[in-house]
């Protein structure tokens, strides 16, 4: 079972990231062997192709009946590319979405320019290859025809060039329970209650009661407290029996009735 393109004539790779791939590979093949390579690859010389990390590679029918293993290579990120790769890939949570159906924003490869990362190659240097003919030192017509295959799958499913850089579509995706900052929301303090934040309007024990008295030691009242409930003979011995009545008077006028005065703890 032999692979066929789908191209049969003219330029191989219709969408910008095959034509890129393509434009590298065409920089090694020269022009004697990019014709060749793909009058070989249109009459389904390629047996298989199999892409793996770093590497993919075919069985190549010769003219003269033999198979032949071609292959080309594109490194694998290293480390610290990986990471810069996927840092900048998992800003875009749409792109493993875009890259399984097909497509590869440009845009991407721009971003991904300023860290001097790129899932194509930087460059024909990039590329390798090898082949089991005695076609020495190549390439031979057997890898150019694996190239414009390799072409051809790539421009159909751009994740195989992750594949080629050693990653897949769920390195993309952030781990299970990562949150950005954004998505966890505002948090505030975890601990006690700080003093400053026990009275005002809007604190944690609610707004102030109207009329709470303002100034002396008796401003510093509980949650909760209901000053129309107040012992007016404990507010005595701190400010005096005159303005401790007066006090009581104000808030038990609209109090109601049932409000009885009852002692602070």
């Amino acid at each position: 079972m032999s692979i066929r393109l789908t191209s049969r004539r003219g330029a191989i790779g219709r969408n910008w990231h095959a034509a890129a791939l393509r434009d590298a590979a065409e920089t090694i093949l020269g022009v004697g062997r990019a014709g060749s390579g793909k009058a070989d690859a249109r009459a389904g010389r390629v047996q298989w192709l199999d892409i793996e990390t770093g590497i993919a590679r075919g069985d190549v029918l010769d003219a003269d009946g033999h198979l032949y293993q071609a292959r080309v290579d594109l490194p694998p990120f290293s480390p610290a590319d990986r990471e810069a790769f996927v840092q900048v890939a998992r800003t875009r949570p749409d792109l493993p979405t875009r890259l399984a159906g097909g497509e590869y924003p440009q845009d991407l490869e721009a971003e991904l320019a300023r860290c001097e990362v790129s899932l194509l190659p930087r460059g024909a240097s990039e590329l390798s290859h090898d082949c089991s003919c005695l076609d020495w030192p190549g390439p031979c017509r057997h890898v150019a025809a694996l190239v414009y295959v390799l072409v051809e799958e790539v421009d159909e499913r751009p994740v195989q060039l992750l594949t080629l850089r050693g990653l897949a579509l769920e390195d993309l995706v952030p781990p299970a329970g990562a949150r950005s900052p954004a998505a966890a929301g505002p948090t505030g303090p975890t601990g006690p209650t700080r003093p400053e934040d026990q009275s005002g309007p809007g604190s944690a024990s609610g707004p102030e009661e109207p009329g709470t008295p303002e100034g002396g030691d008796g401003a510093a009242t509980r949650a909760g407290f209901n000053p129309a409930r107040m012992d007016p003979a404990l507010l005595a011995e701190v400010i005096g029996d005159g303005p401790a009545a007066a006090i009581a008077s104000f808030y038990r006028a609209g109090a109601a009735p049932s409000d009885q005065p009852t002692a602070i703890e």
